[in-house]
């Protein structure tokens, strides 16, 4: 078994792994389905299972303990039923940066969007935990894989949402719980979005963001997002200045930002337009719109058909 839990996935259709971390309850009242945590896009593993249980630093154990959702599900309770929980990291997240896989876990040159994340890597991290299953319950009829329930806080209930619309993959869902996860993306005409949404418009040129390196070197701006994006009355500054160095440490593509402000321009949740510019421009015509639009998951929703806790 890979040390401290940590595995691999199955290698993705563009030749890369993703690390993931499984927790195994230690006896008592077990599910007999698995529990995938996927996290946001700006977020790696902390959003779901922040702090570390074996790490030397005394904090981060402490963290683990208290904020921990995958902590929880895995080995809270004497009479709750505990779970078996995998937490995987999407492309470009660092967490798991002292752990090593066969392949890279993150495609040269570094350019992704949210298809990526729908079409490649989640269809990666189910397969494995699938074929973990298989092996250890030594399970002879591989049409019938195990189901799993899936947890995504943010765009990682975005990514069940388009996962599950197809029968085919949702298929290898058991239950599925989303928490903050849009589907619709009509706003009030706010200047801020409507702002962001033009300057991070589709472009031919992607580069890395990492937000938690952007804030850590801008004090005021970390400063000015503690003031008003913080919750004070929920949320200890001291914990939230640990998520900011810990959770916002991703190398980003800035193809997935443009996808999302694909999203709130159109108010839909859709796959990266073929020509984003032709989009904007005649999306308002319906005729049209049906020749050049992508895909909408927003319209397909009716497709999902999954036990859905939102």
């Amino acid at each position: 078994m890979p040390k401290k839990g940590m595995y691999c996935s199955v290698p993705t259709k563009d030749g890369i792994q993703l690390k993931m971390r499984r927790y195994t309850p230690a006896g008592g009242d077990v599910a007999k389905n698995p529990v995938i945590l996927f996290h946001g896009v700006l977020a790696n593993k902390h959003s779901l299972d922040f702090g570390d249980p074996d790490d030397k630093n005394q904090n981060l154990k402490e963290l683990w303990d208290t904020y921990s959702l995958a902590a929880y599900l895995s080995q809270e309770g004497n009479d709750d039923v505990k779970f078996d929980v995998w937490v995987p990291e999407l492309r470009g997240r660092r967490s798991f940066h002292s752990f090593s896989c066969e392949y890279p876990d993150m495609p040269e040159p570094p350019v992704w969007c949210v298809d990526d994340y729908i079409e490649k890597d989640v269809p990666a991290i189910i397969q494995k935990v699938q074929e973990t299953y298989a092996r250890e319950r030594k399970e002879k009829d591989s049409n019938s894989p195990v189901k799993v329930f899936w947890v995504g806080m943010s765009m990682g209930g975005m990514l069940a949402y388009a996962y599950g619309e197809n029968k085919r993959d949702s298929r290898n869902l058991m239950g599925v719980v989303t928490i903050g996860s849009p589907i619709s993306f009509k706003h009030t005409g706010s200047f801020l979005i409507e702002l962001a949404s033009r300057i991070l418009a589709p472009r031919r040129i992607s580069v890395t963001i990492n937000l938690g390196k952007f804030l850590n070197n801008h004090k005021k701006i970390k400063n000015e997002f503690m003031e008003n994006i913080v919750s004070k009355s929920t949320i200890d500054k001291d914990v939230m200045e640990e998520y900011i160095t810990l959770g916002f440490d991703n190398d980003i593509s800035s193809k997935v930002l443009s996808q999302f402000a694909v999203f709130f321009r159109h108010n839909n949740f859709c796959r990266y337009p073929r020509r984003p510019w032709a989009y904007d421009i005649l999306d308002r015509i319906p005729l049209v719109k049906r020749r050049i639009g992508p895909h909408s998951y927003t319209e397909e929703l009716h497709a999902f058909e999954t036990p859905l806790l939102a």
